[in-house]
């Protein structure tokens, strides 16, 4: 079995870096939409089998009833999280997981259909985001290496897999490499012509 683990945090903390750029009502109304995309993508990756881990009981709660598994985040941190999501997989007996942030709504079921089959020849596969972090991380099997979100996460996922002697390849994919960090990723996001819950959200807030 093949495990997908999506990575929510509460919406009160999401996307500080976005709320100079956002009203209030913008800011509360993007990050349900951006939970809500990932949602609807994780429907459509039906081929994994989705972990949702997070902090929110709402995000649980909702995930849940759409038949995801759930893994609550304690709070540690997101390597904690992501190292307690992947213990909890491989006791379901997975055979690999695919980590995914929440915030990349670009993304499509083909995106991660690619992670997955190029997991089929790599232990490692990291997806780049824009400014050298990971935005979708495949591990074959779940602990090939310890997590290590954060900045610079690219080049440490790829040196972890070096150290533990195993294959490692970078999957340039331009859909999951655009994350919703900045006030110019929203400008980029909308200049591809994206449909879905966060576009709405930011059409409609550049029309008021």
């Amino acid at each position: 079995m093949h495990a997908g683990l999506l990575f929510v945090k509460a919406p009160d903390r999401a996307k500080t870096r976005l709320r100079a750029a956002l009203g209030a009502k913008e800011m509360a109304d993007l990050t349900r939409a951006l939970i809500a995309d990932a949602l609807d993508l994780l429907e459509a990756a039906d081929f994994l089998r989705w972990w949702v881990v997070s902090d929110d009981d709402a995000v649980l709660e909702d995930s849940g009833r759409r038949g995801f598994d759930a893994v609550r985040d304690s709070g540690a941190g997101l390597n904690e999280a992501a190292t307690a999501a992947i213990g909890a997989v491989m006791r379901a007996g997975a055979t690999s997981a695919t980590l995914l942030a929440c915030d990349v709504p670009l993304a499509t079921a083909e995106d991660l259909r690619d992670v997955l089959d190029t997991g089929e020849t790599s232990d490692v596969v990291v997806v780049p985001g824009a400014r050298g972090g990971t935005n979708a991380l495949h591990l074959s099997p779940p602990d090939a290496i310890p997590p290590g979100f954060g900045e610079g996460s690219l080049g440490l996922h790829l040196q972890r897999a070096q150290e533990a002697g195993l294959r490692a390849v970078i999957l340039a994919l331009p859909r999951l490499e655009l994350d919703l960090d900045l006030p110019e990723d929203l400008d980029e996001f909308l200049t591809r012509g994206p449909s879905g819950h966060v576009a709405a959200v930011l059409r409609g807030s550049a029309a008021r």
